[in-house]
């Protein structure tokens, strides 16, 4: 549920990822190529999915992945997004709010104690929470990816403040990926979810075909959701 191809960082082409996921035994598949506010191939990415789709059994979606780049949830999108079934928002720097900040200098002024790190983690939930509620159709992306280029961590986030963006998720529709190249979020994360009753996606953030329906820390994830809540974890479409 979430693959990239070559008109962003993929290795392969929409038609050899289809041929993949073919060949696995795929009933579904979300392409989510990277943008910025200037990608100009948006319109032949959806025309390519959408005739790969008349030509397989497998279930195209053309999505797109966008940087969360403030704490008032805004995107890197291209003004335009015809023909796209969702966004996938993610945190790739610390969003403040003034605009994304550098992983590296942000982890050399948390260390040095300028920057107050609990304030780094509200700003992401805040900028994602807000992203949420600014677009339709979002998916919570790899969530909590960045942290450890800012030398943190997914336990250094309060139980309170994840609650509060399972609570937004809910609120909007959201959906949110178990991303198995990130190996996130921890299943401590994704319990708040599940209880709001938010729909999980396995994601292998696939640049390469060779990966495209691989899971080992998702089903782990799954696994693990499995023993530690009441109700049976289902994975949404």
């Amino acid at each position: 549920m979430h693959v990239y191809s070559s008109f962003s960082d993929g290795q392969n082409t929409i038609e050899e990822n289809v041929a993949e996921a073919e060949r696995v035994g795929l009933a579904e598949l979300v392409f989510a190529d990277h943008v910025r506010a200037d990608s100009k191939w948006v319109p032949a990415y959806v025309e390519t999915v959408r005739k790969c789709n008349e030509q397989t059994s497998v279930l195209l979606h053309c999505a797109v992945e966008a940087k969360i780049l403030d704490i008032y949830g805004c995107l890197d999108l291209p003004r335009r997004l015809s023909g796209i079934d969702a966004v996938y928002a993610v945190c790739h720097q610390a969003p403040s709010p003034d605009g994304p900040m550098n992983a590296r200098s942000t982890r050399e002024r948390i260390e040095a104690g300028d920057l107050d790190p609990e304030m780094i983690l509200r700003w992401m939930v805040e900028g994602t929470a807000a992203a949420l509620h600014r677009h339709e159709h979002v998916v919570i992306a790899h969530l909590f990816s960045a942290l450890p280029m800012l030398g943190l961590s997914e336990g250094d986030v309060s139980l309170e403040m994840v609650d509060s963006l399972a609570i937004a998720a809910a609120e909007s529709d959201a959906r949110l990926t178990v991303d198995e190249h990130w190996r996130c979020p921890t299943a401590r994360t994704l319990r708040p979810f599940l209880q709001r009753g938010v729909p999980l996606l396995l994601g292998s953030g696939s640049q390469s075909r060779e990966t495209i329906g691989r899971y080992d820390y998702g089903a782990g994830v799954v696994r693990e959701l499995h023993r530690i809540t009441a109700d049976p974890v289902s994975l949404a479409r």
